[in-house]
């Protein structure tokens, strides 16, 4: 695991964590993985939903914001805006990364045409547990959490399919989530609550 940058700026992530309509709590906790270098990069979906509470207007001001919330953390961004016309369209994906070199890799990864390899790059450049990767990549990833684990606080913060080693990926959740507790108790307090 790389060495971890502590994100000494909390103004911007207090800024971040109560960004409301744009990200998920996944997103936003990716994001910060991201910044705190626990994770390479995050993939996020940014959409203007076809009954969306706000206006066009506004969700262009919220996506100015988050530009300028991710410099101040020190993440380059490579975002695709959506305007999904129902809930089945396809959707482009954002990338945030500290490193501007991973977008070249990235885009590499979503262009290859073997889906295998392309779960198997995808999931090492976002930063996921290698048993979780390989076992999603070969569509042998578990359906259902384990009742035991299920109970477990931190299993709010799964955010990629688990494999049959899912004991040894709870302890990267559990990682995760503990990370998360430090820089951002609110959005940890937010995730757990649900």
């Amino acid at each position: 695991m790389p060495p971890r940058n502590r994100i000494k700026n909390g103004y911007w992530i207090k800024k971040l964590v109560r960004r409301g309509g744009l990200l998920t709590d996944q997103e936003i906790a990716d994001i910060l993985l991201t910044a705190e270098g626990f994770k390479p990069a995050a993939m996020i979906e940014v959409s203007y939903p076809p009954r969306a509470a706000f206006s066009k207007k506004e969700f262009y001001k919220k996506i100015s914001d988050l530009r300028k919330i991710l410099q101040k953390l020190g993440l380059s961004c490579r975002l695709q805006i959506n305007y999904p016309k129902d809930a089945r369209e396809a959707t482009r994906y954002s990338y945030v990364a500290k490193d501007r070199k991973k977008f070249k890799k990235i885009a590499a990864a979503e262009a290859e045409r073997n889906i295998r390899k392309r779960r198997l790059q995808l999931g090492a450049l976002l930063g996921y547990p290698t048993t979780a990767i390989k076992a999603f990549a070969n569509s042998k990833a578990i359906d259902r959490l384990p009742a035991i684990a299920a109970k477990k606080k931190e299993s709010k913060f799964i955010n990629f399919r688990l494999s049959r080693h899912w004991r040894k990926e709870l302890q990267y959740v559990k990682r995760r989530a503990e990370l998360i507790k430090q820089i951002a108790p609110e959005l940890y307090k937010r995730i757990t609550s649900r």
